[in-house]
C-alpha cells in the first residue's frame, strides 16, 4: 500500500515537473511572439507563422493558469504574467468603443469595404437563380456609405443582373475606379478590386498583384479637402478550413496537411511583398489616406503589424466586440480592415454587418470626421515620387 502511494506521488511529481517545464518553454515562446508582433523585425514566413499563433498561445496560457490555481497557486504567476504582458495586443482582438460625435465640426465620411465574392456569380452559374445576386447588389447600392470599396467585384454589361457599375451609378455613385487584371478564361465580365464614390474623383490609379488581387486608389474631393482612398485585396492564405474538416479519408487528410505549410509560406511571401507596395502608395500620397479591404491576414500578422505602424486601425479606435469579418470556417477571424491617418481624420464609428450573409465576408463600414484645421495647417504636399502606373 505504501509502495503504491509513493509511486503515485512520484508519478504526480513527475507530471507536475514536466508541465512546469513545458510552461517555462511556453512563457519564452510567448515573449518571442510578443517581440515579433511589437517590433515586426522580419518578414520571413516562419516569423509570420509564429505571430499568428498568438490566440492559441493565449488559450494555452489561460488553461495553465487555471490548472496551477487548482494544483500549485504560486505557479499560476507565470502564465498570468505572460497574459498581462500581452495587454497591448488585446485591443487588436476586442474593442469596447462607443460611437463618437463630430467634435471637430468637419465633414464626415462613411467608407464601406466588402469582399463581394463576385456577387454570387459562381453560385448563379450552377443554380440559374439570380435572386440572391439581385438582393445582394440591391443592398450594396442602397447601403448609405459615401465611398464603397470592393474586392472580388463583378460587372458584366451583357447581363441583366450584373450591370453592377451602371446600377451603382444610378444609385448615386457615378465616380469609380476599377482594377483591370488580365483576361481570365471562362469569364466574360470583369472581376477584381473596385472603388465607388458619391464625391468626385480627381485622380485614380491601380496595380495588379496577381490575377484579381491588387489595389485601386482614388483621390476623392470631400468638400474643400482631398482624401486618398485605397481599396486593396491581398493574396489569399489558400486554406479552406471547412474543406479540411470535412475530409474523412486519412490519406486525403495527410495530403492536405502536408500542403498546409507550403500554402502558408506562399501566402505569407506574396502578402509581405504586396504590403510593401501598399506602404509606398501611402508614403507617396500628398493627401490624408484611408486604406481598406481584404488583407487576408489576422490582427497578429506581419501585414497587420506593418499597417499598424503606418496608420491607425478603425476597428481598434471605434469598433465594438470582436469584429469578426469572415463568414466561413473558422469564422472567428477578422481579415477585413480599415486603416487611416489619425492626424487628419477621426474614426468615430465602426460596424461589421454580420446580418448581411450573401458573401463569405461581412461588409465593414467606418465613419470618419475630417479635421479641417489639421489639413489646412499642412497644405504643402509631402515630398514624394509619383509611382508609374
Amino acid at each position: 500500500m505504501k509502495f503504491t502511494l509513493k509511486l503515485g506521488v512520484l508519478v504526480s511529481s513527475f507530471i507536475s515537473s514536466l508541465i512546469w517545464s513545458l510552461n517555462l518553454l511556453l512563457f519564452l515562446y510567448t515573449l518571442l511572439v510578443y517581440y515579433l508582433l511589437y517590433e515586426v523585425p522580419i518578414g520571413h514566413w516562419v516569423a509570420g507563422v509564429l505571430m499568428i499563433s498568438l490566440p492559441i498561445v493565449w488559450g494555452v496560457n489561460l488553461l495553465l493558469l487555471l490548472f496551477w490555481l487548482l494544483v500549485r497557486p504560486w505557479r499560476a504567476l507565470m502564465p498570468l504574467i505572460a497574459m498581462l504582458i500581452g495587454i497591448p495586443f488585446w485591443r487588436r482582438t476586442f474593442a469596447l468603443n462607443q460611437p463618437g460625435s463630430n467634435g471637430e465640426k468637419g465633414a464626415t465620411l462613411k467608407v464601406m469595404t466588402y469582399n463581394a465574392m463576385a456577387f454570387n456569380k459562381y453560385d448563379m452559374v450552377e443554380t440559374q437563380h439570380p435572386d440572391d445576386a439581385n438582393q445582394m447588389i440591391e443592398w450594396v447600392v442602397k447601403e448609405p456609405a459615401d465611398i464603397k470599396c470592393f474586392q472580388e467585384f463583378y460587372n458584366d454589361n451583357n447581363s441583366v443582373v450584373f450591370k453592377t457599375i451602371r446600377r451603382l451609378g444610378k444609385g448615386g455613385y457615378p465616380y469609380y475606379a476599377t482594377l483591370n487584371p488580365p483576361e481570365r478564361p471562362g469569364y466574360k465580365g470583369f472581376i477584381g478590386v473596385a472603388l465607388f464614390s458619391r464625391y468626385p474623383i480627381v485622380r485614380r490609379g491601380d496595380e495588379v498583384f496577381d490575377n484579381f488581387n491588387g489595389l485601386v486608389w482614388a483621390d476623392v474631393k470631400v468638400g474643400v479637402d482631398t482624401i486618398r482612398v485605397l481599396s486593396v485585396h491581398l493574396q489569399s492564405m489558400g486554406i479552406r478550413v471547412g474543406g479540411m474538416l470535412e475530409q474523412r479519408e486519412s490519406q486525403q487528410v495527410k495530403s492536405n496537411t502536408r500542403g498546409l505549410l507550403r500554402q502558408l509560406r506562399h501566402g505569407f511571401t506574396l502578402r509581405r511583398n504586396q504590403i510593401l507596395r501598399i506602404e509606398q502608395y501611402y508614403r507617396n500620397s500628398p493627401y490624408p489616406v484611408i486604406i481598406c479591404g481584404d488583407f487576408n491576414d489576422t490582427p497578429y500578422s506581419y501585414v497587420y503589424g506593418k499597417m499598424r505602424r503606418l496608420l491607425r486601425n478603425a476597428f481598434e479606435d471605434a469598433g465594438r466586440g470582436f469584429g469578426f469579418s469572415y463568414n466561413k470556417a473558422p469564422g472567428f477571424i477578422r481579415i477585413d480592415n480599415q486603416f487611416y491617418n489619425a492626424r487628419y481624420l477621426d474614426a468615430i464609428n465602426y460596424v461589421t454587418y454580420r446580418d448581411i450573409k450573401f458573401s463569405d465576408h461581412y461588409p465593414v463600414m467606418a465613419e470618419y470626421v475630417v479635421k479641417p484645421k489639421e489639413i489646412s495647417k499642412d497644405r504643402t504636399p509631402r515630398t514624394h515620387i509619383e509611382i508609374d502606373l
